[in-house]
Order: structure tokens, then sequence, then C-alpha cells
């Protein structure tokens, strides 16, 4: 992961510029994960003495939507966060705005975790981490399957009979022709390569576009319609 200047490595999305506001800590309410700093139990003398215990260093983490346009390209968000510093010293708690650097990478999957070591809240004896946890915007065109994307094409029945033909959007705004001669199935596809997701570990290889057909058939029929169909079919 990249360091930012706050430390800590890269990660999302620009709907969450600035969102924490001007008051308090943005980490208070979320999941929380503990892992132990204190050490082992140690062993003396006549009896048993218990080294005192050194408190926990939490994990938060906090969700973060990301386009897949933005996944799609690769791209540098700024994250503004608020977090709590303490002063050993002192004992007093302050609030200081931090600004990240996050790199969003091609590719990237639903699920990954951005890791900002020692980015949280300070308590007293450690600082929280901070994870976030990447989750991908609804796109109004695209669903993602892995590296693939699908597409769906609205037809009536009569489409679907006889055949129909669209013109469809690619995520990196070309146009593909899809047509079927009919009769189309409702689980007709066809296939695009390379027109779907970069592949995060070779960015350069994409999945495939996956166009499919939801087929829109009639409320009702009258019954000379019903009677034609019968004849025709």
């Amino acid at each position: 992961f990249m360091k930012s200047a706050g430390g800590g490595a890269g990660g999302d999305d620009d709907g969450f510029e600035g969102m924490f506001g001007s008051g308090g800590s943005p980490f208070g309410g979320f999941g929380n994960s503990s892992r132990r700093a204190g050490g082992p139990t140690s062993f003396g003398g006549a009896g048993v003495r218990r080294r005192e215990a050194e408190p926990e260093t939490t994990v938060v983490e906090k969700p973060i939507a990301i386009s897949l346009e933005d996944i799609y390209e690769g791209t540098t968000k700024k994250l503004k966060v608020q977090r709590k510093t303490y002063d050993a010293q002192t004992g007093k708690q302050s609030v200081e705005d931090k600004i990240l650097s996050v790199p969003i990478k091609k590719g990237l999957k639903a699920g990954s975790k951005i890791k900002y070591p020692d980015m949280g809240d300070q308590v007293e004896g450690g600082t929280q981490d901070l994870h976030f946890i990447v989750k991908e915007k609804p796109h109004p065109l695209f669903t993602r399957d892995g590296d693939d994307l699908k597409h769906m094409v609205d037809i009536d029945l009569k489409e679907a009979l006889t055949g129909w033909s669209r013109t469809v959007a690619t995520i990196d705004k070309r146009q593909v022709n899809v047509s079927s001669a009919g009769p189309t199935q409702p689980t007709w596809t066809e296939r695009f390569p390379q027109l779907g997701m970069p592949k995060s570990k070779t960015p350069t290889v994409r999945g495939d576009l996956v166009v499919g057909v939801n087929i829109k058939y009639p409320t009702s029929l009258s019954g000379e319609q019903k009677r034609k169909l019968k004849e025709i079919l």
C-alpha cells in the first residue's frame, strides 16, 4: 500500500471527502477488531507474578463505496478524516485533521482492505489502525461478476420471436452492436472478450462484457390475438 503523509497505506473514494464533518471522531460506532499489544504472562519467585497488561490497539473498519469507473480507470482520491490525538504527559485529547492520498488500484475488488496503520484515534497505550473496506457503487448499466461486466438488454416478446438489434455502451465508452435473429431464449447471452474490468494483478488484461436479455411479456392478450398465436405457433 502507498504511504500517506500521515502514515499508512492508501485507500478510497470521492463520496467520502469531508464526510466526517467538523466535530468528534470518525472512528466511534464502527465495528472494531482487536489485536493484543501486551506481552505474555511472566512467572517468578515463590508465586506467580503477572506483568501489567498493556492496552489493546484496535482496528477500525470503515466501508467505502467506489464507482466502477474509478476502479476501471484507476485514480487517486483525497480523503479528509479527523482523528483524536492523545498527550501521554498531560492525559489530554485533542482533534486533528488528516488528508489521506488514497490510491484506487485498477481492477480493485469489493471486499478489498485498504489499510492505514496508526491512523485511527490515539488512545492511552497505542493508536488505532484504520482499514477501509471497498464497496462497489451500484451502476446503471453494468453488474460486476469477478472481472466480467454484465449488461441486460430489454426486448419485447415480438422481438424475442422475430429478432432484434441494439447498440450497447462499454465501460470505456465504446459502442458494440448486439443482435439476434430469433427466437431468443431467456438464457441467451453474447460475450465480448476484453471489454470487462481490468484484472488487478495484470491490468492490461481485462475480463469480458457479457450481454443478456430481459424479455418483456405482454400483461394481457385479446381472444383474437391468442387465436392467431395458436395458428402461427
